[in-house]
């Protein structure tokens, strides 16, 4: 009878020794491999598996189990996230407009002028909390993410997750609204 995650989650949680070196032979490969996917290069793959491992160990609990007591999913997306923390780190504290992906992909729809943009930027966010138009639009002027959380009284996390979310909020408002916008640029 093979032994769920589940159960080597409740023993590594004790401290069992075996129980991890069961759970690592499970997935360490797997998990080898899914890091090197992503990020494509060997020392910051290094770093986040050991990292992972560490952590896991700490407290097992960082993964749960399905209804099955698998944690394969789980895993990859604890994983897909510690990869994004990385990356996220290693971006500039200032993104300019035109970097963001935003306006940038938009102005080469000649005849459209800044400020439109920014109308529809506007139109798009409308329903969005005010801390997330707050933060969407001070990351937008230039303002660092530490400098944005703390006049907004959240983490520099909530910045970057609320401009990530402006910009996805924005794509689809775009897309369906101004779908003449997507099919000039194709």
């Amino acid at each position: 009878m093979q032994t769920t995650d589940e159960i080597l989650l409740n023993g590594i949680e004790e401290k069992d020794e075996k129980a991890f070196s069961r759970f690592y032979e499970r997935y360490g490969s797997t998990i080898l491999c899914f890091v090197l996917s992503k990020v494509h290069n060997k020392e910051i793959a290094k770093e986040i598996i050991q990292n992972f491992w560490v952590a896991f160990w700490e407290n097992p609990r960082i993964i749960r189990a399905n209804k099955e007591g698998c944690v394969k999913v789980f895993l990859l997306q604890y994983l897909r996230f510690r990869i994004y923390d990385v990356y996220r780190i290693a971006v500039p504290e200032t993104i300019p407009v035109e970097e963001a992906g935003l306006l940038a992909d938009t102005t080469v729809y000649d005849n459209m002028e800044k400020e439109e943009l920014k109308e529809i930027v506007r139109d798009a966010l409308r329903e969005s909390s005010s801390l997330t138009k707050n933060s969407f639009w001070m990351r937008v002027d230039g303002i660092p993410a530490k400098q944005v959380a703390k006049e907004l009284g959240v983490t520099t996390q909530t910045v970057h997750n609320k401009f990530s979310q402006s910009l996805a909020t924005i794509r689809k408002y775009i897309k369906t609204y101004y779908s003449e916008i997507i099919k000039d640029r194709t």
